[in-house]
C-alpha cells in the first residue's frame, strides 16, 4: 500500500509538472463544441464544477487485454467515478489512485451493478494491459483501467475534456457523475476520499428518491 504521508507532500510540489495545467491545445469535443484556452486553464484545487460529458464507445482494452466499451459495457446506466492516469507518472497518478482506492474501500457496500470506478490512461502509446495491471495491482486499485489505440484514446480523453498533448500536462482532475441521468461534476486536484465517498451517496440517495428511475 502506498504510504500517503510520504508521497503528498512530494505531489504537491509536482501539480504543476503533473496536473494543473489542463489541455495543452484547443480540440474540439463531441458534437461540435469546442473549449477555449480560457475553458481548461487550471482550476484551485478541491474546485467542483458540472460537466458536459460524452462518453466513446469505440473498443478499448482493460487491464486484463480483455476489448471493452466504455460506455456500453463498462458504465452503462452507472453511477461512476473517473480519473486520468499514466503508469510511468511518479507524482500525482499514484497518489491519485491511492486515494481513490481509499474512497472506493469505503464504498464496498454498494454493488458494482450500481457503481463503477474507471481509470483512462493518457498516454496510450506506452501504457499496454500488462502495464495497467502492474500499476492497478501496485497501488491496491481493484476497478477497470483503460488503454486503447491512440487515435481512440484521444478522442475518448477530447469527450471528456482530458486531453493533454503530452501525459506529463494531463489536467489533474476527476469525474463523478449518475449515467442514467447524464450529471457528472469535474472536481480538479487530488481527491478528497471522504468527499468522493459523499457524492457517490448523494447521487444514489437521489436515485432512492426518485421514484421514476428504473434501471435496465
Amino acid at each position: 500500500m502506498i504510504r500517503l504521508s510520504l508521497l503528498v507532500p512530494a505531489a504537491l510540489l509536482a501539480l504543476a509538472a503533473c496536473g494543473d495545467g489542463g489541455p495543452a491545445d484547443d480540440h474540439a469535443h463531441a458534437e461540435g463544441h469546442v473549449h477555449p484556452a480560457s475553458a481548461v486553464a487550471a482550476k484551485p484545487a478541491g474546485e467542483e464544477q458540472q460537466a458536459l460529458v460524452v462518453l466513446s464507445d469505440a473498443p478499448m482494452q482493460d487491464q486484463t487485454g480483455a476489448e471493452r466499451h466504455l460506455k456500453s459495457d463498462v458504465i452503462g446506466q452507472k453511477i461512476v467515478v473517473v480519473d486520468f492516469i499514466f503508469t510511468s507518472c511518479q507524482t500525482i497518478c499514484p497518489v491519485t489512485t491511492a486515494l481513490l482506492s481509499q474512497a472506493h474501500g469505503q464504498l464496498s457496500d454498494i454493488p458494482p451493478e450500481t457503481l463503477a470506478f474507471v481509470s483512462l490512461s493518457v498516454d496510450a502509446r506506452v501504457d499496454t494491459p500488462e502495464r495497467l495491471a502492474a500499476f492497478a495491482e501496485k497501488h491496491d486499485a481493484d476497478w477497470t483501467f483503460l488503454t486503447g489505440d491512440k487515435p481512440v484514446m484521444d478522442e475518448a480523453l477530447t469527450w471528456l475534456n482530458a486531453y493533454a498533448t503530452n501525459p506529463e500536462n494531463h489536467a489533474a482532475m476527476i469525474l463523478i457523475g449518475d449515467a442514467s441521468t447524464g450529471r457528472f461534476s469535474r472536481i480538479y486536484g487530488m481527491p478528497d476520499p471522504a468527499f468522493v465517498e459523499r457524492r457517490v451517496r448523494e447521487l444514489v440517495a437521489a436515485r432512492s428518491d426518485d421514484t421514476s428511475y428504473h434501471q435496465h
